[in-house]
C-alpha cells in the first residue's frame, strides 16, 4: 500500500480536537478532571492544538490498576489530555489502518465486532473440519517500537505523524522498547495494525481463505494435514515480527520431537506446541463461545460470569428501570448462543425470576362460584352500524304500520321492541311477529285479511 501523506494538519485543527474532546469525555462527564476541562473548553482546546501545531506536546503518564475478568489484568488509564489527543489521532489515522485490514478482521472496526465474527465462523463451519487456534503470548506487553514503528513508516510518510507516533509509544514501556498500554484506545489500533502482515501472508501466499482474526486471536478451518503446516510456518512468521505463539517455545534451536498431530493422538507434546488443533465436532472455542456445527454454546467461564454478575446486581440498591436496564445488557451476550434452557434455568432461581403471581385456586370453589354467579345482563343482539331496509310483504303499500300514523319512508328504522322470533328457513329472512302480520293484512292461512273497519262478509 502507498504511503499516505497530508494527515498531520487534518489532525492539528480545532474543529478536530474539540470534536475529540466531546469523544473522550463521553460517560465521563462527572468526574473532576472532565468538569474543569470543560469549565474553560475554549482556551483548553485551542492549547492543545497548538502544542500539537508546535511539536510541543507532550504524553503524561498512566494510571494502572487491575482487573479480574477473569483473568487479571492490568490497565494503564492515560490522562484526559492524553485522550483527547488519542481521539483526535484516530479519527484521522483510523481510515488509513481500514483500508490495509482484510475482510475477516474483526478488532477496532466499524460494523465488525465480536458477535459479528461468531457469526462468520458458524456460517464456515461443516462436519468433518479441523480448526487451528492460535494466539500470541503476551501480545500487547511484546510489541517491539521499532518494528512497530517500521511499520508506520511504510503507511505513513509525514515525519510530524511519525514523530507523534514515536512519542506516543515512548510514554510507555512494558520492558526497554516493547509494550503498549491495555487501556489506550490507540493501543488498539496499533495492536490490530501489527498484524496486518500475518492476514495477507495467510490469505495471498498460504491461499486459505478460511481465515479469522480478532487482535491477536486467530482462527484456521481446514484439514488436519494443512493446519499442522500452517501451525508450523505462523510459529515462524510470527518470530519475524518479534513475537510468539502462547505455548509454543522459541523457534531458535528447537528439534522436533515426532509429527505434529492433532493434541491427544500418540506422539503428540501439547505442552510444547503452539495453538490448539482439534475436530470440529467436539466445538470451536471462540470469543467466549463454543460453536458446532449445528449449534453455539456459552463457555464455562461466560456462564459463571454472568451468574456471578447476576448476584452482584441481585444486591444492588438502585431504580427499577435501571435495575431492567442492566440486567438485559448481562444477557446482549449470552443471546447469542442456543442455550436458551440454560438461560431460563438462571432466572428461575434468581431474584428477578422469584416474582409472586396469582396464588392457585381450587377448581372445586371456582366451579360453585361459577354456578352462583348471574349475568348482569342478558346477552343482546349488537345493534347494526348501518340502518337496513325492512322487507316489504305483499299488499303492503301504502298500509301504515302503527294506527293513526303516516307510513314512515322504506329506509327508516323501526321503532318496534324487538321480540325474539324465528327466522324462515325458506328464505333466511325473520319472520314479523304475529299481531304485526294481521295488521299488513296477511292472514294466518296465508289469505288477504280484511281492511280495518270493515266487515269479513262486508
Amino acid at each position: 500500500m502507498k504511503a499516505i501523506g497530508g494527515l498531520f494538519e487534518r489532525i492539528a485543527t480545532v474543529s478536530n480536537v474539540a470534536a475529540a474532546a466531546w469523544r473522550a469525555a463521553m460517560g465521563k462527564r462527572g468526574r473532576r478532571a472532565v468538569r474543569a476541562f470543560f469549565a474553560d473548553f475554549e482556551s483548553n482546546v485551542n492549547r492543545l492544538t497548538r502544542e500539537l501545531t508546535e511539536g510541543s506536546f507532550r504524553f503524561d503518564g498512566y494510571t494502572a490498576f487491575a482487573i479480574r475478568d477473569p483473568k487479571t489484568r492490568i490497565i494503564h488509564a492515560p490522562s484526559l489530555r492524553d485522550r483527547v489527543v488519542h481521539h483526535a489521532m484516530i479519527a484521522v489515522l483510523g481510515p488509513v489502518f481500514e483500508k490495509g485490514a482484510i475482510v475477516d478482521s474483526y478488532a477496532c472496526r466499524k460494523g465488525k465486532g465480536q458477535h459479528a465474527a461468531v457469526a462468520r465462523v458458524r456460517s464456515w463451519l461443516r462436519r468433518g473440519d479441523a480448526f487451528l487456534k492460535a494466539d500470541v503470548a503476551k501480545y500487547y506487553d511484546s510489541i517491539p517500537h521499532d518494528r512497530l514503528l517500521q511499520a508506520l513508516a511504510r503507511r505513513f510518510r509525514e515525519r510530524r505523524v511519525l514523530g507523534l507516533c514515536k512519542a506516543l509509544l515512548d510514554s510507555y514501556a512494558h520492558r526497554p522498547g516493547h509494550g503498549l498500554p491495555i487501556g489506550a484506545l490507540t493501543s488498539q489500533y496499533l495492536g490490530n495494525f501489527y498484524l496486518d502482515p500475518v492476514d495477507h501472508w495467510v490469505n495471498e501466499e498460504l491461499g486459505i481463505s478460511r481465515y479469522l482474526r480478532y487482535m491477536d486471536d486467530m482462527l484456521f478451518l481446514g484439514e488436519p494435514a494443512l493446519l499442522r503446516r500452517v501451525r508450523n510456518a505462523l510459529a515462524e512468521r510470527l518470530a519475524l515480527l518479534g513475537l510468539s505463539m502462547k505455548h509454543h517455545p522459541p523457534m531458535e534451536g528447537r528439534v522436533p520431537r515426532g509429527p505434529d498431530l492433532i493434541p491427544g493422538t500418540r506422539g503428540t507434546r501439547p505442552s510444547e506446541q503452539g495453538g490448539v488443533i482439534n475436530h470440529a465436532a467436539q466445538g470451536v472455542p471462540w470469543l467466549g463461545f463454543t460453536i458446532y456445527p449445528d449449534r453455539i454454546r456459552l463457555n464455562s467461564p461466560g456462564r459463571r460470569r454472568l451468574r456471578r454478575r447476576l448476584r452482584q446486581l441481585e444486591t444492588a440498591d438502585l431504580p427499577p428501570l435501571e435495575l431492567q436496564s442492566r440486567a438485559t445488557s448481562l444477557f446482549a451476550h449470552a443471546c447469542q448462543a442456543d442455550d436458551v434452557a440454560w438461560r431460563r434455568v438462571v432466572c428461575q432461581f434468581s431474584r428477578f425470576g422469584d416474582t409472586p403471581g396469582p396464588e392457585p385456586r381450587d377448581p372445586r370453589r371456582l366451579l360453585e362460584q361459577h354456578g352462583q354467579e348471574v349475568p348482569l345482563r342478558l346477552p343482546q343482539q349488537e345493534a347494526s352500524a348501518q340502518p337496513q331496509q325492512e322487507p316489504r310483504f305483499p299488499g303492503s303499500v301504502g298500509v301504515p304500520r302503527h294506527e293513526g300514523e303516516a307510513s314512515p319512508p322504506d329506509d327508516a328504522c323501526s321503532c318496534a321492541p324487538a321480540v325474539p322470533t324465528v327466522g324462515d328457513r325458506t328464505t333466511g329472512k325473520t319472520r314479523p311477529p304475529a299481531e304485526r302480520r294481521v295488521r299488513m293484512g296477511v292472514t294466518k292461512a296465508g289469505g288477504r285479511a280484511p281492511a280495518p273497519g270493515k266487515e269479513a262478509g262486508a
